[in-house]
């Protein structure tokens, strides 16, 4: 067995969900090798936990649903649910041999099965000790234009890094956060400004995401003013989003223009409200590449209702520059942060793709 499985599976295992002896885990694999299911139920025994495994796919999972039929999928969410009520963790490693399978399924029908399974995802994620996080395939290192094997090791080489290193760094970061009025992200085609004064910033290093390293806040909403651009393909749900640019007054998103199928425009913003902001995570892993397309990440501008004023919040905006993060720095001006840097924003809160954090539930 290749050591790298074992290696990621002592941090899923540890780090992550840091299973106890006699907890359950529910291993969920996606199209992922035997052996890497192997590693993960092994691992959890030597912990002494009790895993259980769903093993899925994507040919198959795109098949079920391009035949939806009414409350087809809210069967399938009253099964599972009581599954996931006699869980203490979840782990879900998830592949993707290729990016595009859902691209033809009609977003009403994803709409759908996303509301049906949703009490499913509220459970685990509230309830159990979670981690996700993607696997690597040839589709991913096409997209970071590298090969197969050059994408698998660094791919391991940061998933299997010591998380708990970040922790001094994180916290300074919080600490800094925490004092700061205003915040400026600044960089091609992006002047974007607002305020997280009295909101708090969270660490997460590990604990929910692999690979990971960010302190995350959210913007007092109506502060948020100016604009970003997305200049980092996304892939959603088999449909590519590319050129995405935001402009905002007040907090509310006025004017969005972005290249898309015509027909895939039903993802986008499906209220006639103006579109509120989201976070502002700030990434402090330092092992990165150029930038590259990212997959299954680009979660719509969520409707009003949504979003807590003061609540940090994981929704998609993120820096990040071809060889940094870029660097929360003092102002001239008293209590505000700018974060300066050849820019790259990725619309990407997931990286299976790999610009140094994943993301997502």
């Amino acid at each position: 067995m290749d050591p790298n499985y074992d290696k990621l599976a002592a941090v899923l295992t540890g780090h992550s969900t840091k299973l106890l002896k006699g907890e359950r885990v529910l291993i969920d694999a996606f199209d992922i090798p035997d052996a890497m299911v192997v590693a993960l139920v092994r691992s959890a025994r030597e912990r002494g936990a009790v895993p259980f495994v769903n093993i899925q796919s994507a040919r198959v999972s795109r098949e079920l649903a391009n035949g939806v039929v009414p409350d087809q999928y809210e069967a399938k969410a009253t099964w599972e649910l009581a599954q996931m009520e006699t869980m203490d963790a979840y782990i879900a490693v998830r592949g993707a041999d290729n990016i595009f399978e859902m691209s033809d399924l009609d977003p009403d029908k994803m709409k759908q099965i996303m509301r049906a399974m949703k009490p499913v995802l509220d459970h685990r994620v509230n309830k159990t000790k979670w981690v996700v996080l993607r696997w690597p395939t040839p589709a991913m290192a096409q997209q970071a234009m590298m090969s197969t094997e050059s994408f698998e090791h660094f791919f391991f080489r940061v998933c299997t890094m010591d998380y708990s290193r970040m922790t001094a760094g994180m916290d300074a970061l919080v600490e800094l956060m925490n004092k700061t009025d205003r915040v400026e992200l600044k960089g091609p085609n992006t002047d974007l400004r607002f305020s997280i004064k009295g909101i708090g910033a969270n660490a997460s290093g590990g604990g929910h995401n692999i690979p990971d390293g960010e302190v995350f806040s959210c913007p007092v909403i109506d502060s948020v003013e100016g604009s970003i651009t997305y200049n980092t393909p996304t892939v959603y749900q088999g449909v590519s989003f590319d050129n995405i640019h935001l402009k905002f007054e007040k907090g509310r998103s006025f004017t969005l223009s972005l290249t898309i199928p015509s027909a895939s425009t039903k993802f986008l913003i499906p209220t006639k409200a103006p579109a509120l902001s989201g976070s502002s995570p700030s990434a402090s892993t330092r092992i990165f590449l150029s930038p590259c397309a990212t997959s299954s990440s680009m979660r719509r501008w969520p409707a009003p209702s949504t979003l807590r004023p003061g609540k940090p919040t994981r929704l998609p905006i993120m820096a990040i520059g071809r060889k940094s993060t870029g660097t929360w720095c003092r102002s001239s001006v008293p209590n505000t942060v700018v974060v300066r840097s050849g820019l790259t924003v990725s619309s990407s809160v997931r990286t299976a793709s790999l610009l140094s954090r994943a993301s997502i539930s």
